[in-house]
């Protein structure tokens, strides 16, 4: 697999800040301890601050960690397939984790680092903990209505561009992979596939596809959304 760009750097960089700015508050909350028990409401306030941001920086770099995993597993693929990691395309709010040109398709890739007990119904999605004080399951942001408003913004953006030099209807699939081994997939009338890291690999070599895609017409994809995503 020729990978044609790197994750970037947004992820990581946001993990360090939110790093740094956790470890200020901690310092001011020990110094305020250690001057003067006077202070133990600063103190409490700072610890309480410091360990919001300390729970980005783990969500961040946890974000980051499975990014980098789903690249690896993706490098068992021949060099046939173009991987595109961390893409923000022009007029779209979010980035896209993973786009994955194939002569069997072209795949947007959602991951997530979740654990617990994921449950989907639908779009609709929730998860719980058991170790959580709150017995009760917790929504999440829908991976399934993000990667499918990434699978057609990409759609429309590559159609705009007038590549392909013969009319045919152009499919882009969504996936959303989940990498962490500490998740239990529950899963009812999902939108989009879901699957674990490790069915990855299987399920893009095995995906069947009534268009085929040359490597002249990938590489012409990949290099347009390089531009116009840096140009972005």
């Amino acid at each position: 697999m020729k990978i044609l760009k790197e994750t970037g750097n947004y992820l990581g960089e946001q993990a360090k800040v939110n790093r740094n700015i956790a470890y200020v508050f901690f310092v001011v909350g020990c110094i305020g301890l250690l001057y003067s028990l006077s202070f133990w409401i600063l103190s409490v306030f700072a610890f309480v601050i410091g360990g919001f941001f300390f729970k980005n920086y783990l969500n961040y770099s946890g974000g980051l960690e499975a990014e980098e995993l789903v690249t690896e597993h993706l490098k068992k693929l021949d060099n046939t397939y173009y991987l595109i990691n961390d893409v923000k395309l022009p007029d779209s709010y979010g980035n896209i984790d993973h786009i994955l040109l194939g002569p069997n398709g072209i795949f947007v890739i959602e991951t997530k680092n979740f654990e617990g007990d994921i449950r989907c119904d639908g779009d609709n999605w929730y998860q719980y903990k058991q170790e959580w004080k709150n017995p009760e399951e917790y929504e999440r942001k829908s991976p399934s209505k993000q990667v499918k408003g990434n699978s057609l913004k990409l759609k429309q953006f590559i159609e705009s561009k007038n590549i392909f030099k013969k009319p045919f209807k152009l499919w882009v699939d969504g996936i959303v992979v989940f990498t962490n081994d500490n998740v239990e997939l529950i899963l009812n009338r999902p939108t989009v596939p879901v699957i674990k890291i490790r069915e990855l690999y299987k399920y893009i070599k095995n995906k069947k596809s009534n268009l085929t895609f040359s490597p002249q017409e990938l590489e012409s994809i990949g290099k347009e959304i390089l531009r116009r995503a840096d140009a972005g």
